[in-house]
């Protein structure tokens, strides 16, 4: 039982499922690392298959225009679609899948709380949904075709929509993420309804303004298109909050008179400049609230699961010591549960450390508390291991000179002027780049011989030891491996740079010289990244960012399940009414959809869907395709699946992700601030005994604005543990 408490604390999980014995195992088994990435391939498989179901994704190209005339010419080409019922076979295994993971979850949490946890019952039900649907679609999805189109429309297949449930539910990070933000959006709404207002406003003092009856026109002089319709003008303002199609729309009014740009201007410095980064500022406050008070209650399952894991082990103390009254914990009984424990990736290192070698002291709450609290640290400190010892004046000098911090400068200094040489070469000579005998070449061996001397030089007089524990050491030796290879290959295959006699003009060659030059430069232009180690600002924004990849998996998850539920629906709403063979015109309109070749952008399959998706959230150009779905189907309504998109993917979630990026460096930079700095030894590098600054999870970010949960309240949860029998 106090393995898997403390498994639970690992992990944030509640303690509030069965504990007999079978249960335990079935437990652990559920939660093993092969059984929950067995459950993220199932998961991953069922959103893959949109790229496989009908409409399928699997052409060469999405361009209605180039498939219209490969049908129409010699070419005979068309998306392949594999045989009906093999993708909904595989739809199958995975629903019954997450349908015995459904059986199995709810077997441990007990009945009690399955009724008490939504996120459960909405499981079962779109889990019913699914198979329903499943079984009403798979007859009718083969035989339903539209005759002259191009693909299989095939009826509308609800679960389709409700796939991405499944990811959401397996991971409690997502789930807190998803409440955190639906908590936020009644204050997001609010600025939202005032730029709304904003929006309003000038949309009837620009039709006021710009545009005037027929019958006045011929003395005004001002017939703004853009402003003729209510509808019209508003869009137009709001695609103009995004820059998108700005100054264009402002120079009809402005060239009749250059005061109508004091228009524009008040607009767009009210709109985009002031409400706009308030509403970052509402989010990052209120969604970094919610989100902070979501992980108290994480924060608060961990300490419940650690001190049940403490009762646990402190009554079978008692039981089996006559003499024990007071409530501790043996070492000895600490480390058998350690040993049985799957501990993070150095946190088995540190508890032993801390718990020391006397097997037969024992450990209060307290202590047992302070144990598990090095399951995550602020910093780690990297001591610098001994040198190796030279008995040479020489090597000791080298060595001395090797390890100051002036030759790490002296290094970047080179790795700088790679770059500058490179780059004027390249553009001095860069028609006589591909000769055997360029300058450019010349360069690049004499630095690719420096560079493996000086990791040479590192390796032997620093030792492996401490080479090792220096991740800029090791891309360096990365890098360098790399470029040593293509200069082998340039010199077996083309000669020595240096002698002209020596030079191959081979006709036919493995690979081209200038082929070689180019992967050469591209490694050298990555070396150039050691520079950044140097710089305390730099090292911080380049951390964040890997902090940001390793941590922030959650919500790209999220960012999977709006991208996909919206791709569904365009292809549900859209698929087809774009394609060149019905929508094309002789009479094109500068900027239309038609005229700027857009016809790879649609809604015809699921992966061409995503990107006119990613390019809408890009927001350049989006006014393109609100004007060229508006005509599609002739109706202003299809603009709202833009906006709406837009709103989702760029108003609230890219300002949620502003939050946690401003929350991650402002909490990395507090902490690197903090640490003191140790003094230079005889002008060695601090960088020989350096402190790492730790944000190894979302939980970890914001713990130092997390409040210590009192005893009271933690012993009270444990008593409330139906299947748990301990005296506290």
């Amino acid at each position: 039982q106090a393995v898997v408490f403390v498994e639970d604390a690992i992990h944030y999980r509640s303690i509030h499922h069965r504990v007999d014995p079978w249960s335990l195992r079935l437990y652990r088994l559920y939660y093993s690392n092969w059984v929950q990435w067995g459950m993220y391939a199932a998961i991953s498989v069922l959103l893959i298959l949109a790229f496989f179901e009908r409409p399928s994704s699997l052409s060469y190209t999405s361009d209605t225009q180039m498939l219209f005339r490969d049908r129409n010419g010699t070419n005979q080409t068309s998306q392949w679609e594999p045989p009906c019922g093999v993708t909904e076979s595989i739809e199958l295994v995975c629903l019954l899948i997450f349908l015995a993971d459904f059986v199995v979850k709810t077997y441990l949490v007990g009945k009690e709380k399955f009724l008490k946890s939504p996120w459960l019952i909405a499981y079962v039900l779109i889990l019913i949904v699914s198979l329903l649907d499943w079984m009403v679609t798979l007859g009718v999805l083969c035989v339903v075709q539209v005759p002259g189109t191009l693909r299989y429309r095939p009826v509308l297949r609800i679960r389709r929509f409700l796939r991405p449930f499944f990811l959401l539910q397996n991971s409690s990070l997502m789930k807190k993420t998803v409440n955190c933000i639906k908590r936020t959006l009644p204050e997001i709404f609010a600025v939202l309804v005032l730029q709304f207002l904003h929006v309003y406003f000038f949309t009837i003092v620009g039709m006021l303004l710009f545009s005037e009856p027929v019958v006045d026109r011929a003395t005004t002089g001002i017939s703004d298109p853009n402003f003729h319709s209510l509808w019209n003008a508003f869009i137009t303002l709001l695609v103009l909050l995004t820059t998108a199609n700005n100054p264009d729309v402002t120079m009809t009014a402005y060239s009749h008179n250059r005061l109508y740009a004091v228009y524009f201007i008040l607009f767009l410095a009210i709109g985009l400049y002031l409400l706009f980064n308030m509403m970052t500022a509402v989010i990052y406050n209120q969604f970094r609230g919610y989100l902070q008070s979501s992980l108290q209650g994480s924060f608060f399952r961990r300490r419940v699961a650690v001190r049940t894991a403490f009762e646990v082990l402190s009554q079978q103390n008692k039981e089996l010591s006559t003499n024990s009254d007071n409530d501790s914990v043996r070492v000895s009984t600490i480390y058998h549960v350690i040993e049985k424990v799957s501990l993070p990736k150095g946190a088995e290192r540190r508890i032993t450390d801390k718990l020391g070698r006397d097997m037969f002291g024992t450990y209060n709450a307290a202590q047992f508390q302070a144990v598990f609290d090095l399951l995550d640290l602020d910093y780690e400190v990297h001591h610098r291991p001994p040198l190796p010892a030279f008995r040479h004046s020489w090597l000791q000098f080298l060595q001395k000179m090797i390890a100051h911090r002036y030759f790490e400068y002296l290094c970047c200094v080179v790795a700088l002027s790679n770059i500058l040489t490179v780059s004027i070469l390249l553009t001095i000579e860069y028609d006589q780049l591909n000769a055997t005998n360029s300058d450019l070449e010349l360069l690049n061996f004499v630095f690719v011989v420096y560079y493996l001397v000086e990791q040479c030089l590192k390796f032997v007089l620093l030792g492996w030891r401490y080479y090792r524990i220096r991740k800029t050491y090791i891309f360096d030796a990365l890098v360098t491996f790399g470029l040593v290879i293509v200069e082998i290959m340039t010199l077996v295959e083309y000669g020595s740079p240096f002698s002209e006699l020596d030079r191959k003009d081979k006709v036919e060659t493995v690979i081209e010289l200038w082929d070689l030059i180019r992967i050469t430069n591209i490694l050298i232009m990555f070396r150039l990244l050691r520079v950044i180690s140097l710089f305390k600002t730099m090292s911080l924004v380049l951390s964040t960012l890997l902090d940001l990849i390793k941590n922030m998996r959650a919500f790209a998850g999220i960012l999977v399940v709006i991208y996909y539920i919206f791709a569904i629906l365009g292809i549900e709403i859209f698929s087809g009414v774009t394609d060149y063979e019905t929508f094309r015109t002789p009479n094109l309109t500068c900027g239309s959809y038609q005229q700027l070749n857009y016809w790879a952008n649609n809604f015809n399959d699921f992966a061409s869907a995503l990107v006119v998706l990613w390019d809408v959230m890009v927001v350049n150009n989006w006014m393109v395709f609100l004007f060229a779905y508006k005509d599609a189907l002739s109706t202003g309504w299809a603009q709202l699946f833009f906006i709406v998109w837009w709103l989702v993917s760029v108003v609230v979630y890219v300002n949620c992700f502003i939050a946690l990026v401003l929350e991650n460096f402002i909490t990395k930079w507090d902490k690197s601030n903090a640490i003191k700095e140790e003094p230079e030894d005889e002008g060695r590098s601090r960088t020989l005994s350096f402190t790492e600054v730790r944000v190894e999870s979302v939980h970890h970010l914001f713990r130092s604005g997390l409040t210590e949960p009192k005893e009271e309240e933690i012993m009270e949860e444990i008593r409330q543990h139906q299947h748990l029998e301990i005296k506290v």
